[in-house]
């Protein structure tokens, strides 16, 4: 008698009927619940789905997950990739406040967004809270972490069999898509490039124009440049760094320039670096808060952080910080750096190193439940989908659907 009670006390997933949602809004006006929604976690949200046909509809969409995104941009996390000692591949995070905030730091586990653990994933890019992947045999996924929904891309299908490849992912945020810019290179000792952009919005893959030869233009006739490794997104632009390279390929060159492509309007641009000091080389790319900068080794005993002060503008470089290495430390660049000023500026297995801009200082948190890194990207929590904008409204139109016949079903 008592279970059965329980079942009648039970309340469906869905009001039964239209008026049912309407009582929810009673007590609070509906401007009042969203703007008390837009505050919650994602892992919460995604449950408080089921509270109503109203509250679906609303945190499905568009408007409410850019306004959710804006005010969790804060909410960082680390992803990390593993091998473990069973030669299983698996994902992993930590938060962000954990560890600029505590002395132990835990690594929790992830689910691997394929079936097939045994294969390694690559990360090429973050963004919003969507992360792109590349899988062992080549293919693409975006995938949300904290949703736990992937897609598999389209193959972009390059016009060789062989090739080299290089990955760009970001937000184009005048047509609100995320877009995926791939670059193939004939293999071999032959020229031959062929550029690529996949729209999420469309699910597909189409052609565009490489580079023109003014941006390539290395003053040295006999040296040819070529884009290097993932592009960074930053100011609505993916960033690549470059290389020079002999006409017979025999001789590599990092180079001085940025080349970069804007998402919105699609037009390749180039950005010069800060001049070199002596004894400075290049690492790589990165933001410090809204600031652009790139990062520099000098003779293995010091790191140096330029940013551009004017996004564009060469003579805005300044170099604003110089971080000694610690005894036997290497440090990577910056992964992040808090509104306090403190930044990560190494993540290690066991113990991290974090960097005080203001004390000129270090600490080390530990990261424990973790094994050896592979590859680290940072995140943010979001309830972006990776799905086409018209696969998820059919299927938020869908759902209700199917949940009432499954009641129908169980009465």
């Amino acid at each position: 008698m008592a279970s059965k009670a329980a079942n009648r006390r039970k309340r469906a997933p869905f009001p039964s009927n239209p008026m049912e949602d309407s009582n929810l809004t009673e007590i609070l006006p509906p401007e009042l619940i969203t703007e008390i929604l837009l505050r919650v976690p994602v892992k919460s949200l995604l449950k408080f789905r089921s509270v109503s046909k109203f509250w679906l509809a609303l945190i499905s969409s568009r408007e409410f997950i850019k306004n959710h995104l804006s005010l969790s941009a804060s909410n960082h996390h680390v992803l990390i990739s593993i091998q473990n000692r069973d030669c299983k591949w698996n994902f992993k995070e930590c938060l962000f406040r954990s560890l600029f905030n505590d002395s132990v730091t835990e690594a929790f586990d992830l689910k691997y967004p394929i079936e097939d653990n045994s294969k390694l994933i690559d990360i090429l890019g973050s963004c919003n809270g969507l992360i792109l992947l590349m899988g062992y045999i080549g293919y693409l996924l975006l995938w949300n972490p904290t949703t736990r929904m992937h897609k598999k891309l389209p193959n972009p299908r390059p016009r060789w069999k062989n090739y080299y490849d290089d990955y760009g992912f970001g937000y184009d945020e005048l047509r609100d898509d995320y877009k995926v810019v791939g670059i193939f290179y004939i293999s071999g000792r032959s020229h031959g490039s062929e550029v690529k952009i996949y729209s999420l919005k469309s699910d597909s893959w189409t052609n565009i124009d490489y580079c023109d030869e003014e941006i390539l233009n290395t003053d040295d006739s006999g040296r040819t440049m070529r884009l290097r490794d993932s592009g960074f997104f930053a100011n609505g632009k993916l960033h690549w760094d470059t290389i020079t390279f002999s006409p017979n390929f025999d001789d590599v060159r990092k180079c001085r320039r940025i080349i970069c492509f804007d998402l919105a309007n699609e037009k390749w641009e180039k950005v010069e670096k800060p001049s070199y000091g002596v004894g400075e080389t290049d690492m790589c790319m990165g933001m410090l808060g809204s600031d652009f900068c790139v990062f520099r080794d000098y003779n293995k005993t010091q790191l140096g952080v330029w940013v551009m002060n004017g996004y564009g503008v060469k003579e805005s470089w300044i170099k604003k910080f110089t971080i000694t290495y610690p005894i036997k430390k290497d440090l990577c660049p910056p992964l992040f750096m808090s509104n306090k000023g403190e930044m990560l500026v190494a993540l290690r297995t066991i113990t991290s190193i974090m960097y005080d801009s203001k004390d000129d200082a270090f600490r080390y948190p530990h990261v424990i439940n973790c094994n050896d890194f592979h590859g680290v990207a940072i995140y943010v929590e979001s309830l972006v989908c990776p799905f086409s904008t018209e696969v998820t409204e059919k299927a938020t139109k869908q759902r209700p659907k199917k949940l009432r016949s499954k009641q129908l079903r169980n009465k």
